[in-house]
């Protein structure tokens, strides 16, 4: 029997070229990202760390996962990676 309330669910945020994956149990998770994204998506100015911050204060479970983007010039993608590879060593 499921109980109210509860879901299994993945969200995704892409961050430039890190690739957010959120797995949400409950709907009140689910509507808190949710809403995150619409304010993302309104012109909310939020890094990575501030991301997972937000997620870590809640409880809710996360990984990133760097993806080198094709669209964007190779500088871009090194400094990107560099960032990424900081703001992992930070979180250890």
């Amino acid at each position: 029997m499921k109980e109210q309330g509860v879901i299994s669910s993945v969200y995704m945020i892409q961050y430039y070229n890190v690739g957010i994956y959120l797995f949400v149990k409950t709907e009140e998770e689910a509507f808190g990202v949710e809403t995150l994204g619409r304010y993302i998506e309104g012109g909310l100015r939020i890094g990575l760390r501030g991301i997972s911050d937000w997620c870590t204060y809640r409880q809710i479970k996360f990984i990133t996962k760097f993806k080198y983007r094709k669209d964007y010039p190779i500088k871009a993608n090194i400094w990107n990676l560099y960032s990424y590879c900081r703001y992992k060593l930070q979180r250890c």
